[in-house]
């Protein structure tokens, strides 16, 4: 498979599918940049900015762009909301499938967005994609999914730019830069946080409650990943967030796999349980609690479920996408003020 998806590469190379549509340029030793920032448009940002322009990425390297992209494929099925975001639909991801009708944030797009699907994150369909033709492709930079092989191998399809950005409006902005939608960014963005500063008043009342966000791994039942306060500051920030307040103890963070008993001993006041991706065998229908852990008297002891004080986030909101926030901002308000 390899071999032929290298012949695909070179023939795509010799019959001009790969022609004309940017100057790569590599600045540094290919490895990701500490700049989290990572994309910066040469010149200046207005968005009505003639092309071509060259950016900057993540793994710091310069690319020009000739043109605005207008046929963008994605290798990180996460960046997926973004674009949408952005009033773009991409051309393929990686879990496309999966992913649009999986994740709540992306199921009212299901019946109208037409993206090709191109299998696995770590071994994406290299031969779809050079039929497809992309101008643009975007990718991780982070370091425990960057793949410089499939890195090198994309290059050759068409222009790769990568992206290392915990920070969903900075990360916005970047893939703005990308693709000319400046003024969309920034008006999605304020939108947005005028939502999350008008949620944090409504649960101003409720700083004496504590909150965990917790998600159980379906490998590892009994086991929860606990999204870390000041990784996740859209949720516990309490100036710029939501403002929940953490039980003592609470991981700052990090990531931190807790056990049963550890959630007993923080005993949250509320409890927010983000699902598991479903699967087409299931119905797309995401895992929110084993049933094990439901039946197990440590869990019934907790003072959350003793309340009625269990809610459910999307799959999604684990990711703290653009459209993510949202809906996890919507949810969490909806559940502690009802």
């Amino acid at each position: 498979m390899k071999r032929l998806i290298g012949l695909m590469l070179s023939l795509a190379l010799l019959t001009g599918i790969l022609a004309g549509c940017a100057n790569t340029t590599t600045g540094g030793s290919g490895t990701p940049s500490d700049d989290s920032s990572a994309v910066s448009q040469t010149g200046t940002s207005d968005a009505e900015e003639a092309w071509p322009r060259t950016i900057t990425d993540a793994l710091g390297k310069q690319i020009t762009l000739e043109k605005k992209p207008e046929r963008v494929a994605l290798l990180d099925f996460g960046y997926i909301e973004t674009l949408f975001a952005l009033d773009i639909t991409p051309i393929a991801s990686t879990l496309a499938e999966r992913s649009i009708n999986g994740f709540g944030t992306l199921q009212p797009y299901a019946a109208k967005a037409q993206i090709e699907e191109l299998g696995e994150n770590k071994a994406p369909n290299l031969e779809k994609l050079v039929e497809l033709e992309p101008d643009l492709i975007l990718y991780t930079a982070e370091e425990r999914n960057l793949d410089m092989t499939l890195y090198e191998a994309a290059s050759r399809i068409a222009p790769v730019v990568t992206f290392n950005i915990p920070d969903w409006k900075e990360q916005l902005r970047a893939f703005a830069e990308c693709l000319g939608e400046e003024e969309k960014a920034e008006a999605y963005i304020s939108e947005t946080e005028a939502l999350i500063a008008e949620s944090r008043k409504k649960l101003a009342g409720y700083s004496d409650k504590t909150v965990a966000i917790l998600f159980e791994r379906s490998s590892d039942v009994g086991n929860f990943l606990v999204l870390a306060s000041d990784d996740y500051p859209v949720w516990f920030d309490k100036e710029n967030g939501l403002g929940l307040t953490t039980p003592d103890g609470y991981i700052k963070t990090g990531q931190e796999m807790i056990s049963l008993e550890g959630i007993s001993a923080l005993n949250p006041d509320y409890i927010f349980l983000l699902g598991s991706l479903g699967t087409e065998a299931n119905g797309y229908k995401q895992i929110y609690l084993s049933e094990e852990t439901k039946a197990s008297s440590v869990w019934q002891s907790l003072n959350a479920v003793k309340d009625g004080h269990v809610y459910y986030l999307d799959a999604a909101v684990r990711a703290a996408g653009p459209l993510s926030i949202k809906l996890g901002v919507e949810s969490i308000v909806e559940s502690m003020t009802e």
